[in-house]
């Protein structure tokens, strides 16, 4: 939780005659000042870690499908193609015979 602007001065005004300014500055910057300045858990950076981890193994599901998708059509064009010029060339040669 952070500490409010009046709670962060009143800690720095009692301990700044015990300790010194500069080490009474160094103990409340230890302090969060505001709500976002606070450390993150380890939980939170699991969690984001799996996150990422899921929203990557989509992605490489989605290309993953759409290469066998293009994989696929590919080799269709090609194994079409190859019966018809060896089509054409046995009828080319049926007529020369």
């Amino acid at each position: 939780m952070a500490l409010k602007e009046r709670h962060r001065s009143s800690i720095y005004q009692t301990l700044a005659p015990m300790l010194g300014e500069e080490e009474a500055e160094a103990l409340l910057s230890q302090f969060p000042a505001r709500d976002l300045d606070e450390p993150v858990t380890k939980e939170f950076v699991r969690a984001e870690i799996v996150d990422a981890r899921t929203e990557i193994a989509a992605l490489e599901l989605r290309l993953g499908a759409r290469f066998d998708d293009k994989l696929t059509a590919q080799t269709r064009w090609m194994v079409g193609t190859m019966v018809g010029v060896g089509a054409a060339i046995i009828g080319a040669v049926g007529l020369w015979a």
